[in-house]
């Protein structure tokens, strides 16, 4: 990464990336909480995402809460742009084949297959470890 010749500098720009972080923390929230609305369905059954009816303590649904955010927070950006994530998609389809973990290989393949992946354009040949046919496992239908 290089330094802009112009613009603001040093503590200035500091200040600047800061808000814009900042600023997407606010953006994020906003689709947090719409969402939370969305799946919810209405106002009145927002309560029900603070969980108080479950016998958990309080700092194990947090450690849901956050996995949870965190899975779905990757998963939107995989989704926002998987071409651009497709060495990833693969690298992680293929990590799951090797680890056994295959019906989950499987969905990572299928999604994979949606991106029109072809030799010719960077992806792998049929029959290629990270193409979802480790361990006779392959993409598609199952």
């Amino acid at each position: 990464m290089t330094t802009p010749t112009t613009g603001p500098t040093g503590h200035d720009q500091d200040q600047v990336l800061a808000e814009r972080a900042a600023d997407s923390g606010d953006w994020l929230a906003g689709l947090i909480t719409a969402a939370m609305l969305d799946t919810a369905g209405q106002p009145d059954r927002l309560p029900e995402y603070l969980f108080a009816d479950l016998d958990l303590p309080a700092d194990t649904v947090n450690r849901i809460w956050r996995a949870g955010l965190a899975v779905g927070y990757r998963a939107g950006t995989l989704a926002a742009r998987p071409r651009f994530h497709r060495d990833t998609l693969t690298r992680l389809q293929a990590e799951l084949a090797v680890a056994g973990y295959l019906a989950m290989a499987r969905t990572t393949a299928r999604t994979l297959a949606t991106l029109g992946i072809h030799p010719t354009d960077g992806g792998h040949p049929a029959g290629h470890p990270a193409d979802g046919d480790q361990h006779g496992v392959r993409g598609g239908h199952a």
